[in-house]
């Protein structure tokens, strides 16, 4: 497994259309859809990205790329279903983690929410909120290391909401991180990663490992023929 990062930069109106003919007309049509640049910069940035590390590790040309979606609305590369792969993106970074393992990864820039409690007690287990609620603790940072967490393992078992995020319940001890399921840990590994001051990113995989660094890629690289502002 491999994970690569970009610190989005900006883009003009002019470059935004010209990078989106690299995409799908149903990739233009989502991005377009965005009311503010910066969504349609990450948006953009996360599927050239992607598109980049096909090209580069399966030989498969970008205008050869074909993807779907499973039944839950999980992209998937229809070229070749042994390649893996899931994007995120908060913030000033996008995030996209490929293998040969269903991979699932979420980053989230830590902003204050003057509601991140009540939203803990509805979407998290008894045990996920006594740990974000421990006294003298980052509390929201806490916080959000369960949500990657429970957002990673989501997306790595490809099935969305469909999974209620109550239904397991995620333990953090001393970096070590657990899905517990039926009080019973299942087989899905992960990992709490720093990319930068402010930000949470949490990688789950079903099986294989997950390296201890991120590979960070400049904007720049994989625009050749546009420039920034």
């Amino acid at each position: 497994m491999k994970i690569y990062a970009v610190k989005i930069l900006d883009i003009s109106e002019g470059n935004l259309n010209q990078l989106s003919l690299m995409l799908t007309e149903e990739s233009r049509q989502k991005v377009a859809r965005f009311v503010h640049k910066q969504d349609k910069i990450r948006t953009l940035i996360g599927e050239i990205l992607i598109r980049k590390k096909i090209s580069e590790q399966l030989g498969i040309r970008n205008d050869e790329i074909i993807f779907a979606k499973n039944s839950y609305g999980k992209p998937y590369l229809k070229n070749d279903r042994n390649f893996h792969f899931n994007i995120s993106h908060s913030g000033d970074f996008v995030v996209v983690a490929v293998g040969d393992k269903p991979v699932g990864i979420d980053v989230e820039q830590v902003k204050y929410m003057d509601d991140y409690r009540r939203i803990a007690e509805r979407y998290f287990t008894k045990s996920e909120l006594a740990y974000i609620t421990k006294i003298d603790c980052d509390n929201l940072g806490r916080f959000f290391e369960i949500w990657t967490a429970k957002e990673s393992y989501i997306k790595c078992q490809g099935k969305g909401l469909s999974i209620p995020l109550k239904s397991f319940s995620i333990e953090i001890n001393r970096g070590n991180i657990q899905a517990i399921l039926d009080d019973e840990q299942n087989q899905f590994l992960f990992k709490q990663l720093a990319i930068d001051t402010g930000y949470k990113l949490t990688i789950c995989s079903l099986g294989g490992d997950i390296p201890d660094d991120i590979i960070m890629i400049r904007q720049n690289s994989l625009l050749p023929t546009c420039s920034v502002m």
